[in-house]
């Protein structure tokens, strides 16, 4: 763990961020006391930006900022819940929106209304930090897979994923290429969340929404529109165009080596592409179903402590600070995610393709926050691989899955 105390006025950061919001910024000068200081949780990559807006902040409020160097994992979730009650967790904390079931279920965070600002941010992105109807989180990017086409290989944009596969095997027999496509899939536990796309085409969606957007605890993946997916999961086994025991690793290094055309991956992988000076467009996944191939997409979001040592400066300092657009800009500079902003994706220069996944994160739909979710991936994944791999019949499969979820529910 690695601690940082940033107290400096930063003329040049200042530029950057101070006046250029619409926001109000008072409201912690006039504490007794003094103005005293906040804490911050947060990866490396998010430290170079987060350092830019807490020297702001402390300029115009003269709260001071220590930082708390720390990757997020289950253990270090964990921990915030046990030791947010007892006042020895930070006062912010940033992570994927998909831990917020947890941490709302056991009132370890505090509502962060986004006033006026809420408007700057994607719908998947408000919705995201929603929990029971309340917001609990300021977005800052978004994550999602979508289809990398290899343009030196074919400019082929394939309307449906069957006109994908066709395209990949002409390209398998006249350029004697690997694989029609490739995506990441685990030998143990199969990877639904690389197929879902192709799942929800079928509208066969993992939980039921409410009208706002909101999951509920009710399975939506079983019946008709299951059983569907998992004989298209069959089809894609027996031919060969899935496979099961292509590792992450391998999935990349094939596209990376032209063994393979189109990629379904997120914007984590653009940095080893880029790398390799691949000419590649993005594209959203086309549909194996009837239906729109809406894929999940993950947010990573600022929450505040429900037991703030210093609340009204973290709340400040999340609402009128992390909100402002060239604080977002500076958050994708930093971390090279896709903001979650609109107004920050409208200010990318010069990076296309991060600028095409935070579009098409605007038509997938949000990983649900909701506890039940614990219960679905290990069945799930699993009976993915079985289908795949051909261990029984893709309906009873599917329909034993589904038991087991709700039972596990």
């Amino acid at each position: 763990m690695k601690h940082i105390q940033r107290a400096v006025i930063a003329v040049g950061a200042a530029l950057l961020l101070a006046g250029c919001s619409s926001a109000q910024t008072g409201g912690v000068t006039g504490l007794a006391g003094g103005p005293g200081s906040i804490s911050i949780q947060a990866g490396p990559d998010e430290m170079p930006a987060l350092e830019e807006i807490a020297e702001v902040f402390t300029d115009e409020t003269g709260v001071t900022v220590n930082f708390i160097q720390r990757e997020v994992t289950a253990q270090t979730t964990s921990n915030f819940i046990s030791q947010a009650p007892t006042g020895q967790a930070p006062d912010i904390i940033v992570g994927p929106h998909d831990n917020l079931g947890q941490l709302a279920s056991n009132g370890v965070v505090a509502p962060v209304e986004l006033g006026d600002r809420s408007e700057d941010f994607t719908e998947n992105a408000r919705n995201a930090v929603m929990y029971d109807g309340v917001s609990y989180g300021v977005p800052y990017a978004v994550e999602n897979v979508a289809l990398i086409r290899n343009n030196e290989l074919t400019t082929a944009e394939p309307a449906t994923f069957d006109e994908l596969r066709a395209e990949g095997h002409r390209l398998m027999e006249e350029q004697g290429i690997q694989y029609p496509f490739t995506v990441s899939q685990s030998p143990e536990s199969g990877d639904p969340y690389h197929l879902y796309a192709l799942q929800t085409s079928f509208g066969a969606e993992v939980f039921e929404r409410t009208d706002d957007g909101e999951y509920t605890g009710e399975l939506a993946m079983g019946g008709e529109n299951g059983h569907a997916f998992a004989q298209y999961l069959q089809d894609l086994g027996q031919s060969g165009d899935l496979r099961t025991s292509m590792s992450p690793d391998i999935a990349k290094e094939s596209f990376l080596n032209g063994q393979s055309a189109f990629h379904m991956a997120g914007p984590w992988e653009l940095t080893d592409i880029e790398a390799a000076g691949m000419d590649v467009s993005v594209l959203p996944v086309p549909p194996a179903g009837e239906e729109e191939a809406r894929p999940f997409v993950g947010v990573q979001a600022f929450n505040v402590n429900a037991y703030a040592q210093n609340p009204v400066a973290a709340q400040d300092f999340a609402t009128n600070y992390l909100t402002r657009p060239e604080a977002q800009t500076a958050m994708y500079e930093a971390t090279g995610r896709p903001p979650a902003s609109t107004v920050a994706v409208d200010r990318m220069q010069g990076d296309p393709l991060r600028s095409a996944y935070a579009e098409l994160a605007e038509a997938g739909l949000p990983m649900p926050a909701i506890p039940e979710m614990g219960a679905v991936w290990n069945f799930w994944g699993t009976t993915e691989n079985a289908i795949v791999d051909g261990r029984g019949d893709p309906v009873q499969l599917w329909d034993r899955m589904i038991d087991n979820i709700e039972g596990q529910i």
